[in-house]
């Protein structure tokens, strides 16, 4: 009888023991390393016999893995790194111009690494901007755009660095160590990054009209309208759509709605897909240049309601509180 009390109760602490392993993987984001759940308290017996009850598994030496574990994360460490650049920056929430694969950051001295995939790339970078994370299966947000630098063009690089910004996952001090560490042909960035755009579009449409000398500012609120996606010269609104966030019969026409409600404040509006903002920005520009040149409705000046200014009930929209991801 006590033999079989003694077997009851250690096997009731090692299945308590096993939920805490659980709820410690759940917290890093269903994969953690193993120096990670030993310092949280968590015995090698313990994580041996989670391994041996098909609770946990090792997609590699040293890391301990939830058998529904998000793959590519699990990916990446089978391949001897963590998610870096653009993976790393998705998994964040982060804007990233076009899917580039899975991205496997990897130590310079890694050595021994099994082959990748098709779809896969390795970068071969030192940690720059180490994060205190539970979450060591990615680099921090700097070093993933840092690592973005490596493969994206200007633009694009700009657009993630908004996005980080607009996700309150860096600050602008952040930034300022971020453009230190580029290489010297891509420092310039910081004098067009601005982190009020919402979606990688409105940066990149952002960066075309400004370019192009107009005045422009990212999600501006209007009394009677409500938050609009660019603003240009204080009177032209520029909404740019996409099919996941205006496709529906609802969205669509609460957008009309915007629209009309644009008309009977005397603004102009006008709309573009994401596809044409990306892939033919010229036609874009002529088509606002075009509207500016027929001059706001009913003859208002141009410069009534400029963004910020107090003035026709238009301000740009207040940033949220920092959010340190892990």
């Amino acid at each position: 009888m006590a033999a079989g009390r003694t077997r009851r109760r250690r096997a009731r602490m090692l299945e308590l023991v096993a939920r805490d392993i659980l709820f410690d993987l759940h917290s890093a984001g269903g994969l953690a390393h193993r120096d990670d759940l030993l310092a949280l308290g968590h015995s090698p017996y313990a994580l041996r016999r989670a391994r041996a009850s098909g609770l946990v598994t090792s997609p590699r030496r040293g890391w301990v893995a939830l058998p529904n574990a998000p793959a590519l994360p699990v990916r990446a460490v089978a391949l001897g790194g963590v998610l870096g650049g653009a993976s790393a920056l998705e998994s964040y929430g982060v804007w990233v111009d076009e899917n580039r694969g899975l991205v496997v950051a990897c130590g310079p001295t890694a050595s021994r690494l099994p082959p990748l995939g098709p779809g896969e790339t390795r970068v071969w970078l030192p940690t720059r901007f180490p994060h205190r994370s539970s979450k060591r299966w990615r680099v921090s947000v700097l070093d993933a755009l840092l690592q973005l630098a490596l493969a994206a063009s200007r633009d694009d690089l700009i657009a993630s660095v908004d996005s980080a910004l607009n996700l309150r996952l860096v600050a602008p001090s952040d930034v300022a160590l971020l453009v230190g560490a580029l290489p010297r042909r891509l420092r310039s960035i910081a004098r067009e990054v601005d982190g009020s755009a919402m979606s990688g579009t409105e940066t990149h449409m952002r960066l075309a009209l400004r370019r192009q000398g107009y005045r422009v500012d990212c999600q501006v609120r209007i009394d009677g309208i409500g938050v609009v996606d660019l603003l240009v010269d204080g009177w032209l609104i520029l909404e740019l759509d996409s099919r996941r966030f205006h496709g529906s019969f609802e969205q669509q026409t609460a957008d009309r709605r915007r629209d009309g409600d644009a008309v009977l404040l005397d603004f102009g509006h006008e709309r573009f897909m994401w596809s044409q903002v990306r892939y033919e920005t010229a036609w874009c520009l002529a088509v606002v240049a075009a509207r500016l040149r027929d001059g706001r409705p009913n003859g208002a000046p141009a410069s009534a309601g400029r963004p910020g200014d107090g003035r026709a009930g238009v301000a740009r929209q207040p940033r949220a509180p920092l959010n340190r991801a892990g």
